[in-house]
């Protein structure tokens, strides 16, 4: 298959780097040091389940000088989605399934937007990985999980080849009857483990074994299922139990995207989840005061990442 890869960090790095190992053509678009790194010795990517370096179909920062694929997965934060749709545009004709895999619940809107309801489909994916160097991705736990499914909850025979494409690398890929509940379970999760290690810097375990975040984190996640219910989305009634039992599986050093971003002084993705809940929570009359404060805490730092105008 021919798959175009937008944004080479973590999750694209990985996955796509998964289905380039596996012989697929790959198209890698990103930029800088990290794609002259990548052009000259590979994508490298140091894995728990295995290292492995692939050189990519065409890594490049310029996407018209590729082709349309037949997959495009895009992989780069929330807040650069607009940013990235000119390097989507080339590798899109009316064939192209376009795979989101970002955090939060609205990308795919953006999309549809952009390239109309037909060529979009909705994905996420559950990984701890980043980039560790130019041209290297580190990946560093058992989880690497990704849900795809199509925004009218059928199920599709493009859905289910790229499913089997990523099953056959080792991964967990899962196609989902309801992507949008998907979605939220994992909104549930990212947004409130996100927004408390965060604000605390503390990781999986010391988030756990402290009776305070450990509550702090249970209210925010009852806070995101409540403004997922009154939005008609039909969450498991355990959805916070389980979200807790899958985080006491994690390694206890886990840390999450946002809270390496924000240790880093660099822009995070606080409008996709705790900026998320907060207006549609007041949308819906739904009380969020954890996500609030989350929110109203963190915004100062995001403000001192973002550009002066």
């Amino acid at each position: 298959m021919k798959i175009g890869v937008v944004g080479v960090g973590g999750v694209g790095g990985y996955f796509g780097g998964l289905l380039a190992q596996a012989g697929h053509a790959v198209t890698l678009i990103t930029r800088g040091e990290h794609l002259r790194a990548i052009q000259r010795d590979g994508l490298r990517v140091a894995s728990v389940h295995g290292d492995f370096t692939v050189r990519p179909a065409l890594a490049t920062d310029d996407a018209a000088q590729s082709q349309p694929q037949e997959y495009v997965l895009i992989a780069v934060k929330h807040f650069q989605l607009a940013g990235a749709l000119p390097a989507v545009r080339p590798l899109v004709d009316p064939s192209t399934t376009v795979v989101p895999l970002l955090n939060g619940v609205d990308a795919h809107e953006t999309l549809v937007e952009a390239f109309g309801t037909e060529r979009v489909v909705v994905g996420l994916c559950s990984i701890v990985s980043s980039i560790a160097a130019p041209g290297v991705i580190r990946q560093e736990s058992a989880l690497r999980r990704l849900v795809v499914g199509e925004l009218d909850h059928s199920r599709s025979e493009r859905l289910e080849r790229l499913v089997q494409a990523w099953r056959e690398t080792g991964a967990e890929a899962v196609l989902s009857d309801d992507i949008h509940a998907a979605l939220w379970a994992k909104m549930v999760f990212i947004a409130s483990f996100g927004g408390v290690s965060a604000l605390s810097r503390a990781t999986a375990g010391e988030v756990l074994r402290n009776d305070e975040t450990r509550l702090l984190l249970i209210e925010a996640m009852r806070e995101a299922e409540a403004v997922a219910r009154a939005r008609g989305i039909t969450l498991p009634a355990d959805v916070v139990e389980a979200t807790m039992t899958l985080m006491q599986s994690f390694e206890p050093g886990t840390t999450t995207s946002m809270q390496r971003d924000v240790a880093g002084g660099r822009p995070f993705e606080l409008e996709a989840f705790s900026g998320t809940i907060l207006r549609l929570g007041r949308q819906l009359g739904v009380a969020t005061p954890v996500h609030a404060a989350i929110y109203a805490l963190l915004r100062p730092m995001l403000d001192r990442c973002l550009p002066r105008s």
